[in-house]
This record gives structure tokens, sequence and C-alpha cells, in this order.
């Protein structure tokens, strides 16, 4: 179930920025501040939100822009986030990395607007009053 799926990896990204926030706590470097929130937010945040509300609404998660989601969601939030905390260590400039991986969640954020729009119809809203 694609639900379980997005909870599981909202509780990965949610240990991730956890650890990341308690090692820059600990060591006083605060580089990777942008990382860790974005980890936070886009990770553990939304794909929890968006888990829920297809455990609420399960036929939103029975179509293949859900599942476009997801992939694009995970894949492109580790690539950008990855890409960043990279350049922040390194001072490189991996900004195709960096761009790559933020269009792609753009992109999954998109899709899941679109699915919400056109497959959540007003009276299905109305059975959870």
């Amino acid at each position: 179930m694609l639900s379980n799926r997005l909870i599981h990896s909202a509780v990965a990204f949610f240990v991730v920025g956890v650890a990341l926030g308690t090692a820059m706590g600990a060591t006083q470097d605060f580089r990777f501040t942008h990382v860790h929130a974005h980890i936070n937010l886009l990770g553990w945040v939304a794909l929890g939100l968006i888990g829920l509300i297809y455990r609420v609404h399960p036929h939103l998660q029975q179509h293949w822009l859900a599942h476009a989601h997801y992939w694009l969601h995970t894949a492109g939030l580790v690539i950008f986030m990855g890409a960043f905390a990279w350049g922040v260590a390194t001072d490189a400039k991996p900004v195709p990395f960096i761009a790559t991986g933020a269009t792609m969640v753009s992109l999954a954020v998109l899709l899941f607007a679109v699915n919400v729009f056109t497959r959540l119809s007003r009276s299905t809203a109305a059975d959870y009053r």
C-alpha cells in the first residue's frame, strides 16, 4: 500500500533530519541548516501528510500519478539534498544536480496536486464530515 510506503519514507527522513540536527548542535557547525530544514519539511512533514491523505482517501493512491509522485519526490529529495550537502561540505558548485533534484521534487508536488484536484471530488470529501 502506497500510504504505508510514504509514511515509512517520512519516518526515515525524520530520523536523518533529527540525526543531522543533533550532529550540527553537538559540533556547533550549522552549515547544513538548509539541508536539515528541507529534509524535515519535504521528507518528514510532506511525505507523512501525503501518506495520511492517501490513508483517508485510498482511491487516490491507486493511480499512476500517486506512484510517480512518490518516486519523483523521494529520489528528487535525495539528489537535491545530497548535492546541496556535498556542495556545502566541499565548496563545490553541483548546480546541475541541485537543479535536477529540485525540479524532480517540484514536478512530484505538481503530480500530487493534479491527483488531488482531479480525483478528490467534493462528494468524497463530504463523506468524511
